[in-house]
């Protein structure tokens, strides 16, 4: 790329150039506007794609919030909360004043990448293909994930994929039935999945010398990737949402390994970012996690774990900024935060029981869990929340104050371990590598249930160990049992010994176990690359060594303390069963594991602005709204057990209303199409007898895709 565009980029992130802002698109005067359509240049393309980003800045808050609010994680505060945030909150929703229920932003987004790509998909030829194609590509990727939250969120909304230059093509659209989450899903799947592997269709990378490009905000230096969520990342999250577990777990796998991409792609081992004790008496130190969200650790964690984010300037004179520090954590305002962690989660995270070890991690002598220390269990809460200091001695609406949109320099302080808010929200991640391996264990735990043997298995390891090795998971599988021979054809046998004597004495016929048919099957190969030998389990970013941890894992005990069926008896521990229950079942197993993974993007993830649809997600699949109901009519109390335990607390109101699927959606305004004013756009529209982007922009079905990403002409 030419050095002078390399510097308008920078000059253009920094906010000193306005680019067509949502309210500047809504403004149109006629009702038909024709341009003259010229082929787009480079330079059309990027500023185009500049101007999509930062549209998606104007719904980044929005999404953290519409997804954290209605969860189980953020409590709020009793006099901070504004009445936007309560209502959020509560369900209670006015679609007159509440700016967070306000679709057209989203809806700008869209209709700049229909323009986009309609335009870009019709100029496409060979002399530009190859400067053109990773802008589509990376454009495709953002309004596929700007459908799919609208479809978390509301469930039925308008979908198209023209640009809506006029009022009447508005209304047009608006007047058209909308599609269902599932059926958008199906669009959005068959939209993007011609351009999955990044080996073939990279992102853009507006760069001039192989340099990751530098933002105008907090000299931070940004890889041009992470500005768009990978179309892979996309995909498997897509095919979760439609059931397809087998083609969803590929996903995730490919992404985490680099599959297909002849070791161009990152590689993403799960063995960074922890939080850990430096004893057995409890102090808190190695705290890598938090700084994953301190601002001016970026360049540390950029190849590590990101995958996306939404960055933001740490001033309003420098472009769009974020208001989520303003929500969570306000600088130099004590006890102004509005919201707060919630006590489900931090009851969540104190009931995991930490390994500490010192020396070797084997050596039992050296071991010691966390039912000895002051601060108990997972180690993630503690390390992204801080107790305010202020006027209040028991700092009771202080504490746990969520720190993971403002955190800079983190400083540990042994056990009364604080973080000082040093910044502004300068980004926030949509996508990590670890989020990666938990949809990976999601998709598990969907084949599992859907006959694949040993797909609960290596969910487990997932959590537990961390993948290491070659998986394979065959479909119902039967098995059968044969005789096994010796080289002359005889059937060998089975002897026993005695040990005084030396005599041996027949004892059976050695038979082995065979697979003798499955439906279908799946191999995950971790071994294929020597660095998955330092992989870890998802867990121990938090609570220790979790692959030693024996309070951690597929067993009866674990199942008994977790389901709350763990009692002490007479000094023991003793699994006392409810009336009727004898033994845990295959579905207890299953069920179990999919807690766990169900905790643990909580604990991970917790406050990131995914958290109400995961839990729609798991209730949606196994058929349960008690796993969205109770958790959320849960989030204001402590417990020490799920909510399996009879002794679960939680709000029967909102129990019965979060009962109901029906309102786990949000209300859709009237009126959420506008059009664009085409003086704003670059390049103009298409000519009414061009084709429009739909029929030009996705290969047909058996249609070639041609080396390097383009459309085969003609298309």
């Amino acid at each position: 790329m030419k050095k002078n565009l390399f510097y308008t980029v920078i000059f253009l992130l920094c906010g000193a150039v306005s680019f067509s802002s949502c309210e500047d698109m809504l403004n149109v005067e006629s009702n038909r506007v024709e341009y003259e359509f010229d082929d787009w240049s480079l330079n059309d393309s990027v500023f185009s794609v500049l101007g999509i980003l930062k549209s998606v800045q104007e719904v980044g808050d929005r999404q953290i919030l519409l997804n954290e609010l209605r969860a189980d994680l953020i409590t709020l505060s009793e006099t901070k909360a504004v009445v936007d945030v309560q209502e959020i909150s509560r369900s209670v929703f006015n679609l007159e004043t509440n700016p967070y229920l306000d679709v057209k932003d989203y809806y700008a987004i869209i209709n700049n990448c229909n323009i986009f790509l309609t335009r870009v998909g019709a100029s496409m030829n060979e002399s530009n293909k190859e400067f053109l194609m990773p802008e589509y590509v990376a454009v495709k990727s953002v309004r596929a994930w700007t459908y799919l939250q609208l479809a978390i969120n509301y469930n039925n909304v308008p979908y198209f994929t023209e640009p809506i230059l006029s009022h009447s093509a508005a209304e047009e659209v608006m007047n058209t039935p909308m599609l269902s989450r599932e059926s958008i899903v199906d669009n959005l799947i068959a939209d993007i999945l011609p351009y999955e592997n990044p080996a073939q269709f990279r992102m853009p990378r507006w760069d001039s010398d192989g340099k990751v490009l530098k933002f105008g905000y907090n000299n931070t230096e940004v890889l041009t990737s992470h500005l768009f969520v990978p179309v892979r990342m996309l995909l498997g999250e897509l095919y979760l949402w439609k059931g397809d577990y087998k083609k969803a777990a590929q996903c995730f796998y490919d992404q985490i390994t680099g599959a297909g991409t002849n070791n161009t792609a990152t590689k993403y081992i799960d063995s960074y970012y922890r939080v850990a004790f430096s004893n057995d008496k409890g102090a808190l130190v190695n705290d890598d996690y938090s700084a994953l969200f301190a601002a001016s650790r970026y360049s540390d964690n950029e190849k590590k774990s990101l995958l996306t984010i939404i960055p933001y300037a740490n001033n309003s004179l420098y472009g769009t900024t974020s208001a989520l520090a303003d929500v969570f954590a306000p600088q130099n305002d004590n006890g102004g935060a509005q919201v707060f962690a919630s006590p489900a989660i931090i009851s969540l995270a104190r009931r995991q029981i930490f390994r500490y070890y010192e020396g070797e991690a084997t050596n039992p002598t050296k071991v010691v869990y966390s039912h000895n220390f002051e601060y108990p269990g997972d180690l993630r809460i503690k390390a992204t929340t801080y107790s305010q200091i202020g006027d209040d001695d028991e700092m009771t609406e202080y504490k746990n104050i969520i720190a993971k949109f403002n955190l800079d320099n983190p400083l540990p302080n042994s056990i009364n371990h604080q973080h000082y808010p040093g910044s502004p929200t300068t980004y926030i991640t949509l996508s990590r590598a670890e989020l990666a391996y938990l949809r990976f264990a999601e998709a598990l735990i969907g084949m599992e249930c859907q006959g694949y043997d040993g797909a609960m298995e290596l969910a487990m390891t997932v959590l537990k160990v961390g993948p290491k090795r070659n998986y394979s998971l065959v479909q119902n599988p039967k098995y059968a049992e044969r005789y096994t021979f010796n080289e002359m054809g005889d059937t060998l046998k089975k002897y026993t010994f005695d040990p005084l004597t030396g005599a041996k004495t027949d004892s059976t016929y050695v038979m082995e176990r065979f697979l003798e048919h499955y439906t279908d099957s799946l191999g995950f190969n971790f071994s294929i690359d020597e660095t998955f030998e330092n992989n870890k389990g998802i867990h121990s970013r938090g609570s220790g060594d979790s692959e030693r941890n024996i309070y951690y894992a597929l067993t009866t005990d674990c199942m008994a303390r977790h389901f709350g069926y763990m009692q002490k008896v007479e000094g023991e521990d003793t699994i006392v069963f409810p009336t009727g229950k004898e033994e845990f079942t295959y579905q207890d197993s299953v069920r179990y594991v999919t807690d766990l993974i169900i905790d643990e993007l909580a604990l991970e993830f917790a406050w990131e602005g995914t958290r109400f649809g995961d839990l729609m997600r798991f209730a949606i699949a196994t058929g349960d709204n008690d796993i969205l109901a109770k958790r959320v009519a849960g989030r204001e109390f402590s417990n020490d057990v799920t909510y399996h335990s009879a002794d679960y607390k939680y709000d029967a109101s909102l129990y019965n209303f979060m009962s109901n699927e029906a309102n786990w959606y949000l209300p859709l305004p009237a009126g959420v199409v506008d059009p664009v004013d085409p003086d704003n756009v670059p390049g103009g529209t298409l000519p009414e007898d061009e084709p429009t982007e739909g029929e030009t922009d996705t290969p047909e079905e058996g249609t070639d895709v041609p080396e390097g990403g383009e459309p085969a002409e003609g298309e």
